[in-house]
């Protein structure tokens, strides 16, 4: 019988503790990362050099200062999945769509009026205005509402960003049961995917562990920005 887990995270807080645990309980034949070989080979390589378009090294960097803020480099959970997968001999697979085209894309297909409401919160968020309150997701690692936000104001983005990658990595992990000949996977993704992987995937009846349950088991309760 074949069994799923979605373990839903954060790229820039250090949950190595109860990401660790929560693999080896669940003792999985392969584990899937929401990487594709790209950034995968980026996350090892020890240059810190940045490459790419301006948009790309800038969320880069960003990433990087949270990381150091926050007591974990980018991707950092993708390096401690890694190991624990090779300490249980199970394999690899990166299931996400190559990043630098996602963002290409969705940037092309950006509408004007998306486009210019990016501008204007950039800039209110840069002098410290805006709905910057949001203390009781951080503090239970529900985002629910940030989501549901952006999708409502970044229709196009979220479109492109998250429900497109959540197809392309729920068919993935559908293959890898196919090909694989795996009975148990675990895929580590950012929480903004792990609801709509869950429905694509509704009938594998995935055992779910949200971001708030690695939080809550960490016993933390510090910011962090949602990978998507």
């Amino acid at each position: 019988m074949i069994q799923l887990m979605l373990i839903g995270t954060a790229h820039v807080i250090d949950l190595s503790f109860p990401l660790e645990k929560n693999i080896r309980n669940f003792d999985p034949d392969l584990v899937a990362l929401e990487l594709d070989k790209q950034r995968w080979y980026a996350l090892r390589s020890t240059s810190k050099k940045l490459h790419g378009p301006l948009y790309l090294r800038i969320l880069a960097r960003l990433q990087r200062y949270l990381g150091d803020s926050f007591g974990s480099s980018p991707g950092a959970e993708m390096i401690v999945a890694t190991n624990v997968a090779n300490s249980l001999n199970s394999k690899l697979a990166f299931i996400d769509k190559p990043i630098l085209h996602t963002i290409q894309g969705a940037w092309k297909r950006l509408p004007w009026n998306e486009f210019f409401k990016m501008i204007i919160d950039g800039l209110i968020s840069f002098v410290g205005g805006g709905d910057v309150n949001v203390q009781r997701s951080i503090r239970t690692g529900d985002f629910t509402t940030e989501l549901e936000q952006f999708a409502t104001e970044y229709p196009s983005l979220k479109r492109e960003l998250i429900d497109k990658r959540d197809h392309y990595m729920a068919m993935n992990i559908v293959k890898l049961f196919r090909t694989q000949r795996c009975e148990k996977i675990v895929a580590i993704v950012g929480e903004g995917h792990i609801e709509g992987i869950a429905k694509k995937l509704n009938n594998l009846k995935p055992k779910i562990i949200r971001l708030s349950d690695l939080l809550s088991e960490k016993g933390n309760s510090i910011s962090f920005s949602i990978e998507i």
